[in-house]
């Protein structure tokens, strides 16, 4: 979609290249909930690890993002500081404009 919008896209496969722990941090910092927002707690891997209602530091998740890909809410659409997590069109559109 984003390449419709005219966007220069840069991909990027999380299970096969994983982010470093400071690239975890530098998306995180461009977040109103930091870190956690880029946590599917809906996920397959969220359940399998049995995370619901475990109350984890900032760098505790960091480091399970690091290393459990399963966990990411995707897509991530960044643009200078702007973020959008998800496929809500009405803010890609808004932050390819």
């Amino acid at each position: 979609m984003l390449g419709e919008l005219g966007a220069d896209v840069a991909e990027r496969r999380y299970f096969s290249d994983l982010p470093t722990e400071e690239e975890i941090r530098r998306l995180a910092s461009l977040l109103p909930g930091g870190v956690r927002d880029l946590v599917s707690t809906r996920s397959r891997r969220f359940r399998e690890l049995q995370l619901e209602g475990k109350q984890l530091t900032d760098d505790e998740w960091v480091a399970l993002l690091a290393r459990e890909p399963g966990l990411w809410r995707r897509p991530i659409a960044v643009k200078g500081r702007k973020v959008v997590i998800g496929w809500d069109e009405r803010a890609l559109r808004e932050l390819m404009s």
